[in-house]
């Protein structure tokens, strides 16, 4: 296959993300049913893992819902003053009552493609230099964050990044809401607040809350879909030293 980009190389600096331990509580429209545990690690000198499992706690949850398992190894390359983030695999499981569902994605960046297996049998897909999935999404979008607020340009945009989501390569869009201060069980967080869109009626759009406090990443995420909401708190974060405690209203 000829090939207009030659393949990634690794990048010097260290990332704008360090390596930390969070849990977020997941409520289904306002019960607490489960957690989820995000874990970003090194694996060697120049490649990361990034991991999130979310388990159910309820029995209800477990009786009716699913649990998920996310995890990406890659790395980080500086491409002019941005740190780009480069996946070599992706894994997402899907465990529910009646079936199991899952995704693996190995990227063969000389030939510019992923050797994928899923539930449903293997292929080959082809990708783009900037190919990011849905769980490293987050990492980018973090990492941009980070850039622009050193270059004083926050807030952005919209932005738009190529997703492997499952097994399509799709535009996906975030989309800025402003700035909100919200409490979650970790505290008090002053937020941007952005839309990521899929594509219309995906039950994979979602609202997120991210903070400079924890490197540009979530606080918090909602999904919502017809009459069900599932929602993740931040609980606890090796970022978060002392919890940032909401400010009185002033009172005359």
């Amino acid at each position: 296959m000829a090939s207009a980009w030659t393949s990634p190389t690794l990048a010097k600096e260290p990332p704008s993300i360090p390596a930390h331990h969070s849990t977020y509580a997941v409520l289904y429209n306002g019960k607490p049913v489960g957690e989820l545990e995000f874990i970003l690690e090194k694996a060697n000198e120049s490649v990361w893992h990034v991991k999130t499992e979310t388990r159910a706690t309820s029995f209800l949850a477990k009786t009716l819902g699913s649990e998920v398992t996310e995890a990406s190894h890659f790395y980080w390359q500086k491409e002019a003053g941005r740190d780009q983030l480069i996946p070599l695999t992706y894994h997402h499981v899907s465990r529910e009552p009646l079936r199991t569902r899952f995704w693996q994605h190995r990227y063969d960046w000389d030939n510019e493609l992923t050797q994928t297996l899923t539930h449903e049998g293997e292929q080959t897909i082809e990708i783009r230099p900037d190919i990011l999935d849905p769980l490293t999404l987050r990492l980018q979008l973090a990492a941009d964050l980070a850039r622009l607020e050193a270059m004083d340009s926050l807030p952005m945009e919209d932005q738009h990044y190529w997703v492997l989501d499952r097994d399509d390569v799709e535009s996906q869009r975030i989309e800025p809401r402003g700035a909100e201060t919200i409490e979650v069980p970790a505290g008090c967080f002053d937020a941007l607040k952005f839309y990521r869109f899929r594509k219309d009626g995906s039950s994979r759009n979602y609202d997120l809350w991210v903070s400079q406090a924890l490197a540009w990443l979530p606080v918090q995420m909602v999904f919502q879909e017809d009459n069900r909401e599932i929602r993740f708190e931040l609980v606890s974060s090796d970022l978060i030293q002392e919890t940032p405690q909401c400010l009185s209203p002033e009172t005359n």
